[in-house]
């Protein structure tokens, strides 16, 4: 199974739904559960200047420049861990649909819970892909744990791979994207990347844009 994948399935189904009624920092304790997560495997692959703030639950690292590039820009990787508070994130069940053929994905056959293309005709675009769906009773969380798996899948294959040149790269994982005020009290002085640009892996396709489209911000 190709690792993002592998990544992105073990991720969704750690229960990280945000609040929108809470005043804390994080909304909701249990984004602490795919925190700890991401520092234990950030550990395991050798990520370096691993920092995990226990009280509002953010998560950085850094990918060493490659020998001979340290001069490089520093390039920062964002990705948010909570997912909607408006649909439960409670036990996800998420299974592939390979090799879409077009038609009406049923997600629940118990709960005829059916995903038609009448309602989402963007299906067809698709066709010939593996799609990730739920069983319906469930968000995805793929806004954004598709991003945070690919941000770790990216270092790990760095960490790997030292033939693969690159500059000082510094990825971070955020709370509350979709609750209170996590993602506004991003610490940028933390985060590393001085005035250089951050990119957040999307999640998405917005209606009209391609998959694999990677938004570029800079602080």
């Amino acid at each position: 199974m190709d690792k993002t994948i592998e990544n992105f399935l073990r991720y969704v189904k750690i229960d990280t739904q945000s609040s929108e009624e809470s005043t804390t920092i994080p909304s909701t304790m249990k984004q602490h559960d795919l925190a700890r997560q991401l520092v234990s495997e950030l550990e395991a692959m050798g990520a370096a200047e691993i920092t995990y703030d226990k009280e509002h639950c953010y998560v950085y690292a850094t990918i060493p420049a490659s020998a001979g590039c340290e001069k490089a820009p520093v390039l920062g990787f964002i990705s948010h861990m909570d997912t909607s508070p408006a649909v439960t994130d409670t036990n996800v069940n998420p299974r592939i649909v390979e090799n879409y053929d077009g038609k009406d994905i049923v997600l629940n056959a118990a709960e005829n819970i059916v995903m038609k293309v009448e309602d989402f005709p963007e299906l067809l675009h698709y066709m010939g892909q593996d799609l990730i769906v739920t069983d319906g009773t469930t968000l995805l969380g793929a806004d954004d744990k598709a991003g945070v798996a690919e941000i770790m899948t990216m270092a790990e294959t760095l960490l790997m791979h030292p033939e693969k040149k690159h500059g000082k790269i510094r990825i971070g994982f955020t709370p509350d994207d979709r609750g209170a005020d996590g993602v506004h009290g991003r610490e940028h002085g933390a985060f590393g990347t001085g005035a250089g640009p951050v990119r957040r892996p999307h999640q998405r396709p917005r209606p009209g844009e391609p998959a694999g489209r990677l938004p570029r911000r800079t602080f």
